[in-house]
């Protein structure tokens, strides 16, 4: 199963960028709706089980390298190395743990979003009609006409539709909103998604995502138009411009899409397709899905040779996670505490057991014995292990331990510090240091709050007075104004030399 999903995902990204490379031929010369039919070929991979070994029959150029002995060359055994027994990060079990949550989170965030986004555009919605199982309501927080909905499909209209859009253009755009209803375009989408989910870290899927939704709306704008007439592209094309703007849902489809706005405007002026070039187009398309699906199915030549790359997913074992937990920080250390044993000599067969010997002689070889550790050599001496320090040893050179502190000790070593509000000295900060019968410091420090807020005043007034000496000297100010400025300040001094 592992090894199928594997393969699907990697054909998947191949059958997008083949529609990617066919979407705009195919648009120019059978139409919008061809084009948009494509993207069945990515859509139709993703349930296609693997084909039997009975249907997958080898093509000649198959069978040709089979003749020149390649695949017996690419499957040949490796060359036996000597197996290590360290131990090693299971990279391809956290690859796919981080894709696996990486699809959990997508589908959450999309979830989430969406019913965030139908609360949102439905609050203070007013009904209009229904059609159908369709409903019409009319929405302050819509900027556009659009449409959501699988179960219960809902149109919704901005409050100023009937302002912004004339008759016939309130039809039409109303139109292109029922034919995404009509067409199962809502219920792709969420497949759209749900295949975007499985391939999050693929940036081809994001590029393809775009242009899925580019040719949706133009398929959706060409059935529209068959219905009206190619003579109304001129206001077709009006309403869509009208409807240009405002915030984009992943979950919903816009008649507003800017992104989309330039290749659905140039379709509105491309000619009409006639019916036999349609009929041949859609021949052609049929005949690239089938295809494409033949060629990337699982267990077909073509996917066989890529089955190096994907044979390893059918070993991983998720219980290699659970045991990087549990794994001591370096395997080495373990390596190192066991001793290789040294290998045991058979006995010598005897006359009774060579009818045993001939038996054995058809088993393979036993794998050659590891070889013996190094001997010691003769003058090597054991390490010697570090000295502690001179002056940690007693008389008869025993190490000693560091002692505790006492709390005597502790109280020493931390000195008592007395801050308060006092003036000494006149100075507006003073400290003095003293050191009682005990050994502990003390720090007395005084702070002078009077004399600070006695620098702060006088400095406050020189800045007055050199402010007001500036002003009398501007000469580009009117008198009138230095006047009052003068004033001002005249009585800001004064209010100071009050308060001393």
């Amino acid at each position: 199963m592992s090894v199928w999903i594997a393969e699907t995902l990697i054909a998947m990204t191949l059958l997008m960028a083949l529609v990617m490379l066919l979407r705009q031929p195919v648009a120019r010369w059978l139409g919008a709706g061809a084009a948009y039919w494509l993207w069945l070929l990515p859509f139709a991979r993703m349930g296609l089980p693997a084909l039997p070994r009975e249907v997958a029959s080898p093509s000649p150029l198959q069978r040709a390298v089979d003749q020149a002995g390649l695949p017996t060359l690419l499957d040949a055994a490796p060359v036996a190395l000597p197996v290590r027994s360290e131990w090693s990060i299971p990279w391809l079990e956290v690859a796919v743990s981080i894709w696996l949550l990486g699809v959990v989170l997508f589908l959450i965030v999309q979830a989430v979003g969406y019913v965030r986004f139908r609360r949102f555009i439905l609050k203070d919605a007013t009904p209009i009609g229904k059609e159908g199982r369709i409903r019409i309501v009319s929405s302050p927080r819509a900027g556009g006409p659009l449409a959501f909905g699988v179960f219960r499909p809902v149109i919704v209209l901005p409050v100023d539709f009937a302002l912004r859009f004339d008759p016939q253009e309130q039809a039409m755009a109303i139109a292109h909103e029922r034919a995404h209803h009509q067409g199962g375009d809502l219920v792709a989408n969420m497949v759209a998604l749900l295949l975007l989910g499985l391939h999050w870290c693929n940036p081809v899927a994001w590029i393809a995502y775009r242009a899925y939704r580019a040719d949706q709306e133009q398929a959706c704008d060409a059935r529209v138009l068959s219905l009206y007439g190619r003579d109304q592209a001129h206001a077709y094309g009006r309403a869509i411009l009208k409807a240009a703007g405002g915030r984009q849902f992943a979950g919903a489809c816009h008649l507003n899409r800017i992104t989309a706005l330039k290749g659905r405007l140039k379709m509105l002026s491309a000619h009409e397709v006639s019916l036999r070039r349609i009929s041949w187009g859609m021949a052609a398309v049929a005949l690239v899905t089938a295809s494409g699906l033949a060629l990337t199915a699982s267990g077909s030549r073509a996917v066989q040779q890529v089955a190096a790359i994907t044979d390893k997913v059918d070993s991983m074992n998720f219980g290699r996670l659970a045991d990087l937990v549990a794994q001591p920080a370096s395997a080495s250390e373990i390596a190192l505490t066991e001793a290789p044993k040294a290998a045991v000599t058979p006995p010598s067969p005897t006359s009774s057991d060579a009818r045993d010997a001939e038996e054995m002689a058809v088993l393979p070889p036993a794998p050659p014995a590891p070889p013996a550790p190094p001997a010691p050599v003769a003058d090597m001496a054991p390490p010697v292990p570090p000295a502690p320090p001179a002056g940690l040893r007693d008389e008869g050179d025993r190490a000693l331990s560091h002692a505790m502190p006492s709390e005597a000790e502790i109280r020493r070593m931390v000195p008592h510090v007395d801050v308060a509000n006092g003036c000494e000295n006149g100075k507006s900060v003073s400290q003095r240091e003293m050191v009682d019968a005990d050994g502990r410091r003390h720090i007395r420090v005084r702070i002078c709050q009077d004399q600070i807020e006695a620098q702060a005043h006088r400095a406050a007034r020189a800045g007055l007075m050199a402010a007001r000496a500036q002003i009398a000297a501007a000469a580009r100010m009117s008198d009138k104004v230095r006047a009052e400025v003068l004033r001002d300040l005249d009585k800001e001094i004064a209010h100071m030399d009050g308060e001393d």
